[in-house]
């Protein structure tokens, strides 16, 4: 997302808020060893640990692999900021990953919410929380109205509590909650679970990928089922997901 990301050969770096603390972190491949070095710049070195524990989830750095076979499974990739991936999973509503991350750019810009000036360049933009989200007129962003709707909805749900963004409650639960909003379909409840929450035994049983994956001389399988053959990867089902895409 341009103004909040920069995506490099070498590494990942991204602005945050966490708390009372703003700055930004770089994730690069250890030289040395097979690790990634993480280096974090902020105004309060109390979210230190936090950003580091937010970076482990981020790229599925504490997950035991052994329990799943190391050798053929990828790592689950978890967004940095639940709530932003929320917002670009609504954005992303059939169209395109690049389509919605320019918009998602859009949204942040339109926000204002700048870095100062000692951050690397092409990190301009901090992308705004629920009540900034909430607060901002989104016309003129290329955003259909529909969508707008929906965004400001879940929004506002999240600041509610209706929807809770933690990996920690049940998916059922999760699940109920953010489908009973409207705009919300079961392909969005999914996707979020898995790349938002990080919740390790969703799976997106109508994603066109999972389908085609599974589609045999030309059958696709229905949705019962991929549901049915998705049970016996349970309690790790994102996983089969990665892989079949």
């Amino acid at each position: 997302m341009a103004g909040v990301e920069v995506v490099t050969e070498t590494g990942y770096s991204r602005t945050f808020r966490a708390k009372n603390a703003t700055g930004f972190f770089t994730v690069t491949d250890s030289p040395n060893q097979s690790a990634l070095e993480l280096r974090i710049a902020c105004d309060d070195t109390r979210c230190i640990t936090e950003i580091s524990n937010r970076v482990r989830k981020m790229f599925d750095l504490d997950t035991d692999f052994s329990l799943i076979n190391e050798g053929h499974v990828p790592r689950l990739p978890v967004a940095f900021d639940p709530f932003e991936f929320v917002i670009r999973a609504i954005l992303g509503q059939q169209i395109s990953v690049q389509a919605a991350t320019t918009l998602a750019s859009r949204v942040a810009v339109k926000a204002d919410l700048k870095s100062d000036g000692g951050y690397p360049s092409g990190l301009d933009y901090f992308f705004p929380n629920p009540n900034e989200l909430l607060d901002l007129d989104l016309d003129g962003l290329g955003i259909p109205r529909t969508k707008q709707a929906t965004l400001k909805t879940v929004t506002q749900a999240i600041l509610d509590q209706r929807v809770k963004l933690t990996s920690s409650q049940p998916f059922e639960t999760f699940s109920k909650d953010f489908s009973a909003l409207k705009g919300i379909g079961e392909w969005t409840v999914h996707y979020v679970a898995m790349r938002g929450l990080g919740m390790v035994d969703s799976f997106p049983v109508t994603d066109l990928g999972v389908i085609k994956a599974l589609t045999e001389k030309g059958r696709a399988p229905s949705k019962k089922e991929i549901t049915e053959m998705a049970e016996q990867w349970r309690p790790y089902r994102a996983y089969a997901a990665l892989c079949l895409w």
